[in-house]
């Protein structure tokens, strides 16, 4: 890989290797022993030389997002540049996220080059998922900040499209909830229904048993009253739509759960699947 042609943004408090000319090359060529996650093409790991950085690697945009940004008007960005340019956007929109440290990517058009970008580690024991499996009581003590924190990214126009509990984390120097995985959020000025109920489908499909189907409606009502959908129909068509496209994510089983020990896909909502009133 050629660092001459690599580009940096955002470069502050970085170590050496990654502050200088061939970064992405040294990135690319650092093998983790134990990455944080790793799936085709893409790769999470703490950086080896100094403690708090937490370094992500693309081998190449997806296409759907590079059409994404095609369609949306803009110039197509490499996955690293995206995600680091959605961190910045939604830190600025009162957002908990990892804060951005640098990204790289090799410069080529239409934003299919390699890519990455590095940003702070937060530090966890757990996601919330792994928290609700381990200690649900202890999980029900985070559901109004969750639903507070899913209110104000929608209420900012900005939906996630992988939201699901694997993506949250408990900051445990700071105690607060923090959103992981942005690189396909988006944001728009009027976001169509079907976006927000996609979160919030993958949201609740994503609790596992212990919580419990009263538990996940009850923070669905907290989710509208904080949001200020107040119609009761409305909020009852949203619920059935939920219901639907929970169906349908339990149905292709996402890539979040394939390979992982998390039992059945949250068979708990039978209340929602029932389609009772919140």
């Amino acid at each position: 890989m050629p660092a001459s042609s690599a580009t940096a943004k955002i470069q502050t408090a970085l170590p050496p290797e990654l502050a200088g000319e061939g970064a992405l090359m040294r990135i690319f060529a650092y093998q983790p022993v134990a990455p944080m996650r790793q799936v085709a093409g893409r790769a999470t790991f703490a950086w080896p030389s100094v403690t708090g950085i937490v370094v992500k690697r693309y081998a190449r945009s997806e296409w759907r997002d590079l059409a994404g940004d095609w369609k949306r008007g803009l110039c197509p960005r490499s996955a690293g540049r995206r995600e680091a340019l959605n961190l910045e956007q939604l830190a600025q929109d009162g957002i908990e996220v990892p804060r951005v440290l640098g990204s790289w990517d090799l410069g080529r058009a239409f934003g299919d080059a390699p890519s990455a970008l590095a940003m702070q580690r937060i530090a966890h024991d757990c996601h919330l998922r792994q928290l609700a499996e381990r200690d649900p009581q202890a999980a029900r003590g985070w559901l109004e900040a969750l639903a507070r924190m899913v209110a104000k990214l929608h209420d900012a126009g900005w939906y996630h499209r992988d939201l699901y509990l694997q993506h949250v984390v408990i900051d445990c120097e700071r105690s607060r909830l923090v959103l992981l995985d942005v690189g396909r959020a988006r944001k728009d000025r009027s976001v169509a229904r079907r976006w927000l109920v996609k979160d919030v489908a993958a949201l609740l499909h994503s609790c596992p048993t212990s919580v419990g189907s009263r538990t996940c409606l009850r923070w669905l009502v907290r989710y509208f009253q904080l949001r200020g959908m107040t119609d009761r129909d409305a909020c009852r068509s949203f619920l059935r739509a939920v219901v639907a496209k929970r169906r349908r994510i339990a149905a292709h089983r996402p890539k979040e759960f394939r390979g992982q020990a998390l039992g059945s896909p949250a068979p708990e909502n039978r209340a929602m699947l029932k389609g009772r009133r919140a």
